[in-house]
């Protein structure tokens, strides 16, 4: 196993997205060397993203914060009145 196949498990999903892109175009115009690699490299790739997708959470449903208690609004007139005090 290469060293570049070794890290594909710790790779991100866009990693792998751009490792596979890069790996599909050098099979096509790179060197003997260079294509053999990359032709080596996808089924790696292929078995990992496969791996990832059957390995998908479940959604679970957001919890919900508690509703808040309504309060009636406070008119301007009320809040300008002075408190009574006992005399």
């Amino acid at each position: 196993m290469t060293p570049l196949a070794e890290m594909v498990p710790a790779m991100s999903d866009a990693d792998l997205k751009a490792l596979r892109a890069n790996a599909e175009r050098l099979s096509t115009d790179a060197s003997t060397v260079k294509a053999a690699a990359a032709a080596e490299i996808i089924p790696i790739i292929d078995a990992e993203t496969t791996r990832r997708a059957a390995l998908a959470p479940v959604a679970v449903p957001k919890k919900r914060a508690p509703a808040k208690k309504k309060v009636v609004p406070v008119t301007g007139h009320q809040t300008a009145l002075q408190a009574k005090t006992a005399a």
